[in-house]
């Protein structure tokens, strides 16, 4: 159990550190919004944190299409991978490239981190870019992700 709260600790503390980076990403380009999307088991809701053009949205999210190769980190292995997420919801459909490593727990359970950036999208997502972080938990059957970051005019 405590390896379990010390994954717990460290995901909170990646979530405190994405919230601040993500914070300071925004700038005055023309309605770029700060925007946070939490995924679990493959469904979504996206909420803006600024005001703007992009409204709360919910859907369905898959991945495909990535390569996956091992690094070590102070003695830890790492799977490092580049999963291409497809977002569909009621205002259109968004597509982000992630690149994030994986870090395996004891009883099934992972932590990752890493960044995205948005590659396309219809309906209102049609003409944005954006980029930020991600991080997220898997309990072998469960899982949960947090992207932060900001999206806007190209």
């Amino acid at each position: 159990m405590g390896m379990k709260m010390a994954a717990l600790a460290v995901l909170t503390a990646a979530v405190a550190a994405v919230t601040v980076a993500a914070g300071a990403t925004a700038g005055p380009v023309a309605a770029p919004q700060r925007i946070a999307i939490v995924e679990h088991n493959g469904s979504f809701v996206l909420t803006p944190l600024t005001a703007g053009a992009i409204k709360r949205d919910a859907g369905t999210r898959v991945d495909c299409c990535w390569t996956q190769r091992s690094v070590k980190r102070e003695g830890v292995s790492l799977d490092v991978n580049d999963p291409q997420l497809t977002f569909t919801g009621a205002h259109g459909t968004f597509v982000f490239r992630n690149v994030i490593e994986w870090g395996d727990l004891p009883d099934g359970w992972s932590v990752f981190t890493g960044t995205w950036k948005f590659v396309r999208g219809t309906g209102v997502y049609g003409g944005l870019s954006g980029r930020g972080l991600v991080t997220g938990v898997t309990t072998g059957t469960d899982r949960k992700v947090r992207f932060l970051g900001v999206l806007g005019p190209r």
